[in-house]
């Protein structure tokens, strides 16, 4: 099933089965830099987390509870006719909220597909069975049992499985040797069942805000793009775009990276929404500065369009695509 959404400007086609999604300008407009809404949401369900990991982005960030049903529903109702697909997360597993079958059965409902990620611990069969709603599920590269567990439940459930990967400093010879085609899991689950391990770029937010020595280095960074272009593995490879960022400022974009690869998408065509119903650019940006509540007077579609935090970082991406709106550098 292919979803589609068309203007006067724009034309975007979702294969709701594949995932692959081509956005085009028509009419004799070029391709839109902004979109009118966003067609991703990044969704924070969750409202705390108990697995203490060290470098958690969203530590910082305690709500007294997740975000409800209702809630949630409200978010769908207002942009199930523009968005493509919704990523759950927040701080904490998704799969553990409360109303986990509810959520995925609404997004299906209303036509959107929803993706989350978890680090594993403590997944259960029923969860798996549940996840099946979704478009594709990603597992942490935490290198822990559960980790291992988790990926094998969904490998043997036939559900599309990533492995999201943060590169840092730390972790920046792990990452090569995966494109180097050494199986750095040990054989701990069937490497050949995975779509696809996503690169995530380290960024210094949350409980790691003051861990600006796990920044790769511009050198790193070079070695990584000549390693991921020339890649030995079986599986798919994807990056955030955090990192296509930096791949575009140290090396120019070939031909078919352009098409395929974006740069920094938040206000141009996604947001983040938190448990409390807070709109922002961006996860990584400061919810109490730019935090936009969500309310019936003050739906969605005014935010994305007249709130001055997604107008100033449309902005600085207007003037720099490639430079982050909210992170520190080295």
């Amino acid at each position: 099933m292919v979803k589609v959404i068309k203007n006067k400007r724009y034309v975007i086609m979702f294969n709701m089965e594949t995932g692959k999604e081509i956005l085009s300008g028509i009419d004799g407009h070029e391709d839109p830099f902004i979109l009118d809404m966003p067609s991703l949401l990044d969704i924070g369900i969750m409202g705390k987390c108990l697995n203490n990991c060290k470098i958690c982005y969203q530590a910082t960030n305690n709500y007294d509870s997740n975000m409800s049903l209702e809630n949630f529903k409200m978010v769908v109702d207002q942009t199930k006719n523009t968005s493509m697909q919704y990523a759950l997360g927040g701080a904490g597993d998704p799969n553990n909220h409360e109303n986990f079958k509810e959520i995925l059965e609404y997004c299906r409902k209303n036509n959107v597909i929803p993706n989350y990620t978890l680090s594993g611990n403590g997944l259960t069969d029923e969860q798996v069975e549940i996840s099946k709603l979704c478009g594709a599920v990603a597992v942490s590269d935490y290198d822990q049992s559960f980790t291992y567990q988790a990926l094998n439940k969904f490998l043997n459930a036939d559900i599309k499985t990533n492995i999201h990967f943060v590169l840092s400093t730390e972790t920046f010879d792990r990452a090569i040797d995966v494109l180097d085609g050494r199986d750095v899991w040990n054989g701990q689950f069937d490497v050949s069942k995975l779509n696809a391990v996503i690169f995530l770029l380290f960024k210094p937010q949350g409980k790691a805000k003051n861990r600006l020595d796990l920044i790769p280095s511009n050198d790193q960074i070079q070695q990584f793009i000549k390693k991921i272009r020339e890649p030995k593995v079986s599986f798919k490879l994807g990056m955030d775009s955090c990192l296509v960022n930096k791949l575009a400022t140290l090396d120019n974009l070939t031909k078919n990276e352009s098409i395929f690869l974006d740069t920094c998408e938040a206000s141009r065509a996604s947001m983040y929404i938190t448990p409390d119903l807070k709109a922002v650019p961006c996860s990584f940006s400061d919810y109490g500065t730019n935090g936009i509540p969500i309310t019936k007077g003050n739906p969605i579609s005014e935010i994305w369009a007249n709130s001055e935090p997604f107008k100033r970082c449309r902005g600085l991406l207007n003037e720099c695509k490639t430079k982050c709106p909210y992170m520190k550098e080295k």
